[in-house]
């Protein structure tokens, strides 16, 4: 099917030899996009693909089937050492009776515009923690770091921590536990990349909990990254597309301090994703009251739900980074199995 339309009634059998035939007719030429228009490109996080050469584009065209008219010959039915072609496979819903279910359904990123008082949307040089990740990915759009606004490299970054989390304006009071660990992940990059940078935290806490986390925060302030401890209050947008930050500097007595940076970095927090609702009839699976999904017996049963069968893995039931979501999934995986193997030895019916 394409787009869940039946094939054979979407694409009526066309005669080949009359397309070829007014083939030069319809054919577009598609005028080369000089490399130089590609400056103009580096102003977003739209995802920009260099031109092929023309050596490129030949060997490319090369390799075309003179599929551009499907005929339905079905030859590549007959082709795919897979099998994996089937003209008549037609969209389905399938119902299927098991007897354990575990809900992964991840969590939500805290949506930036949420804060207005940031900027974020508003202002072009103000980007959220995953974007900066994707400018610093080795499969980065850019060979360098850019900031948006203008697409030059920035010499003064700063990250404002907890966007979105421990915060009661937007009902969210968790720590999302993942938020200073990945902005220092980030600083450390920058350093790398931008060794002449100056990069600026905004932190509440600095909460680096797990095994080898502090070791991480001191190598990123040993590389030179500065740490200033208060709320950042707002942030407003200079002509020259640098930012004004208001802060609250608590190392000096809690006094309102402005810095300004020409990139600026949230670093936001996650939110239970409440997909989950939607998974089981009423009212079943119970929620704590910070709506992520409830662990009945957490300390000796971890994973286990008011539902009996059903089990919660990862950030579905509270905020976790990597390496404890795995361990949170191992368990539920492992309850799961001894649930169906219980199943087995009883006779009993699948109930889900």
């Amino acid at each position: 099917t394409l787009e869940g339309a039946v094939f054979d009634e979407r694409l009526p059998v066309v005669d080949k030899t009359e397309v070829l035939a007014r083939q030069e007719a319809y054919t577009v030429m598609t005028p080369v996009v000089k490399k130089e228009h590609l400056v103009a490109w580096v102003t977003g996080f739209a995802e920009v693909e260099q031109p092929l050469s023309e050596e490129e584009a030949l060997y490319s065209a090369a390799r075309c089937l003179d599929c551009g008219v499907c005929s339905q010959c079905r030859q590549c039915v007959a082709t795919c050492p897979a099998g994996a072609v089937d003209m008549e496979m037609r969209e389905e819903l399938v119902e299927a009776e098991v007897s354990s279910v575990v809900v992964s359904t991840g969590f939500k990123l805290f949506p930036a515009d949420a804060k207005p008082q940031y900027g974020f949307g508003r202002f072009k040089n103000v980007i959220t923690g995953m974007q900066m990740d994707r400018l610093l990915a080795p499969t980065r759009p850019y060979n360098t770091i850019l900031r948006p606004g203008d697409g030059k490299v920035p010499e003064n970054i700063a990250f404002i921590l907890c966007t979105g989390s421990r915060d009661q304006t937007v009902n969210n009071q968790l720590c999302s536990r993942i938020c200073c660990m990945y902005s220092m992940k980030h600083n450390q990059l920058i350093m790398g990349a931008l060794p002449l940078a100056d990069v600026t935290v905004y932190y509440i806490d600095i909460r680096a909990f797990s095994k080898g986390y502090d070791e991480f925060y001191q190598q990123a302030r040993g590389m030179g990254t500065r740490f200033v401890k208060g709320r950042v209050a707002r942030i407003e947008e200079l002509e020259n597309g640098n930012l004004t930050l208001y802060y609250e500097d608590i190392d000096n007595g809690g006094r309102l301090a402005t810095a300004e940076h020409d990139l600026v970095v949230l670093s936001v927090g996650i939110l239970p994703n409440t997909d989950y609702l939607n998974l089981f009839a009423g009212d079943q699976l119970q929620r704590d009251e910070f709506f992520y999904v409830k662990e009945t017996d957490e300390d000796l049963y971890p994973g286990k739900t008011s539902i009996d069968g059903v089990f919660v893995a990862g950030t579905a039931s509270a905020a976790k980074d990597i390496p404890d979501s795995i361990l949170h999934a191992g368990a539920a995986a492992a309850l799961a199995a001894a649930h169906v193997e219980r199943s087995k030895s009883t006779g009993a019916s699948p109930r889900l």
